[in-house]
């Protein structure tokens, strides 16, 4: 008679899953961090080391034994401290990291109640869209034909061309139309086409439609299908193009840990197709595959879109992009109703946000100063812009630096443009993976500049996190917007505790006398010597130290005849 076999139980939950009340399966990582991508950890038994551990086992062996010094020597070198570079490059990762921000900005307000590290809507969907009842791998079409009819390719790749194409534009319409057709002219034959036609009507489908659909899901994964089978044979530019599309996708899509690993695969496709290269005599392997042409402006677009795709998506992540250290590729030309170059034009600032390298806060001011110049006008552009200004302050933080006067205001004005665009694609059902993330972004930032211009815009963005939660629904959106009261409620518990303090003191030491509040901070104000000029320059370091006074004009206000009416006084108190 055989035993009755009892469901297994974790005796020990993680601490995400403890705290998110989830069960949890005692995995290391367990399966809810998996698929959420919570940094999986326990909570440890017992407060024994791996040192003390291993002395007990060997408690036999004599202590100045050579088995004991080598297992000693051995530990002691793996807890050693990192290398000065490698902590700067560590350091410069998780500084140009959003999550890692956000992280610290919480356990500076409030460190027993600050939310987990985690990339709180980096998209809207965050994988929803992968999930969809009743549906299967095992269900997919063997071709896309066998998905869409020929107009509903068409119109799904107008939808494409309309949305995506005007900022991420390396398709070649024309070459893309004569291939649509002699698809479904010759629907028998097998077409390496396919991974590109099914991109193009997944990215229309996602800018079409709120809530995926049965279609969406079989063009993906026929994509992905046709894509690992084909990673054994020498890339194509149309193999490439096609994983373009996939990592655009996912990037707009999916969870950022796979989309991330996309896009390193990506820029490896890209390197073996050698279209990182501008053509040269004095290289020996040719610049695409034997018997393809393509276009020159096209292979650039191809290249400098991959880069930015991995540049960014390694930064959100606080992960080593990859960089083509032979590339030499030239920027591509700008073409009528297309802002792919504009775009494009961004990534030199990246290379100053390397980890590689650690800017110091002149060089970043610069930078901020010189990304604050440029003017974008297309939606999707402006978001670029505004995020990559957010990623440089992101860094000035990380250095203490502070930002006053014209260049505060310079910086909330493009937070109110990049707010603004976000509103303009939930209104206008454009998914961008910037229309969540820039607004959940500039919350955090706002906060952390910390002065009564930049909370004031806090309602703002906040407002656009409830649209777009109001009209997608996820939980990705749900959870950020969530996340972002808790960021304000701590921030306000925090005020209101420093507040309490003061109060506590003005009880202890309450104004002399008899006197009202009126009373007295007239008479202080009757007894003050007229301030010059000269006079004024120790209200820098105080402007400096705290944050909340920066757009108050002390100097003027000192400056004038201190002779203050009832009302005005009051409301200094």
């Amino acid at each position: 008679m055989s035993a009755v076999q009892k469901r297994r139980r974790a005796k020990v939950a993680c601490e995400p899953c403890r705290s998110l009340k989830r069960k949890c399966d005692g995995g290391q990582p367990c399966t809810s961090c998996v698929r959420f991508e919570y940094d999986c950890g326990y909570l440890k038994a017992s407060p024994i080391s791996p040192l003390s551990r291993a002395t007990n086992a060997s408690s036999h062996q004599r202590p100045n034994s050579p088995a004991n010094r080598a297992r000693v020597s051995s530990y002691n070198a793996q807890a050693r401290p990192l290398p000065a570079a490698a902590e700067k490059s560590l350091r410069s990762l998780e500084a140009n990291s959003g999550a890692a921000f956000i992280r610290r900005l919480a356990l500076r307000i409030d460190p027993k109640n600050a939310p987990r590290a985690h990339l709180f809507a980096w998209n809207t969907f965050m994988g929803s869209r992968d999930k969809i009842e009743g549906v299967s791998c095992d269900q997919i079409p063997p071709s896309v034909i066998h998905i869409l009819s020929q107009t509903d390719m068409e119109t799904l790749a107008a939808v494409y061309f309309n949305c995506v194409d005007p900022i991420y534009g390396f398709i070649d319409r024309r070459e893309f139309d004569r291939q649509m057709k002699k698809r479904w002219f010759d629907p028998v034959l097998q077409h390496e086409y396919d991974a590109v036609l099914c991109g193009v009507a997944a990215l229309g489908y996602v800018y079409s439609h709120v809530q995926p659909t049965k279609a969406e899901f079989y063009l993906v994964h026929h994509a992905r299908l046709l894509l690992e089978a084909a990673l054994s044979m020498t890339p194509t530019v149309t193999l490439v193009t096609a994983w373009v599309l996939r990592v655009t996708y996912l990037r707009i899509t999916g969870t950022p840990h796979a989309a991330w690993m996309a896009s390193g695969i990506l820029m490896h496709i890209v390197e073996a197709a050698n279209l990182h290269c501008e053509p040269s005599e004095d290289s020996v392997f040719p610049t695409t595959s034997i018997g393809e042409t393509v276009d020159p402006d096209i292979r650039r677009r191809i290249f400098g879109i991959s880069q930015h795709l991995n540049t960014w998506m390694s930064f959100d992540m606080a992960r080593s992009r990859i960089v083509l250290h032979n590339a030499t590729t030239i920027s591509p030309k700008p073409r009528d109703g297309d802002f792919t170059v504009e775009l494009l034009e961004l990534l030199p600032y990246s290379a100053i946000l390397n980890p590689d390298h650690e800017p110091s806060v002149p060089e970043l001011e610069n930078a901020l100063v010189e990304v604050l110049d440029r003017e974008h006008t297309k939606v999707p552009s402006t978001m670029a812009q505004c995020n990559l200004m957010l990623c440089i302050c992101r860094r000035l933080k990380s250095n203490n630096a502070a930002f006053t006067g014209p260049l505060l205001a310079r910086i909330l004005d493009l937070t109110m443009s990049g707010i603004r665009a976000a509103q303009t694609m939930i209104d206008e059902g454009l998914p961008w993976h910037h229309m969540a993330n820039v607004p959940f972004q500039v919350v955090c930032i706002l906060l952390a500049i910390d002065t009564s211009a930049s909370i004031g815009l806090v309602g703002e963005a906040m407002q656009c996190l409830s649209s777009a939660v109001a009209k997608y629904k996820t939980e990705a959106l749900q959870e950020a917007l969530g996340t972002a009261s808790v960021l304000i409620l701590l921030h306000q518990k925090r005020k209101e505790r420093c507040a309490a303090r003061l109060g506590n003191i003005l009880k202890q030491h309450p104004v002399p006398g008899q006197l009202s509040e009126k009373t007295a901070v007239a008479g202080v104000a009757s007894q003050a010597p007229q301030l010059g000029e000269a006079d004024l320059g120790w209200l820098d370091g105080l402007v400096a130290e705290i944050p909340s006074l920066q757009d108050i004009d002390l100097g003027s206000y000192l400056s004038q005849e201190l002779v203050w009416d009832s009302n005005i006084a009051a409301g200094m108190l």
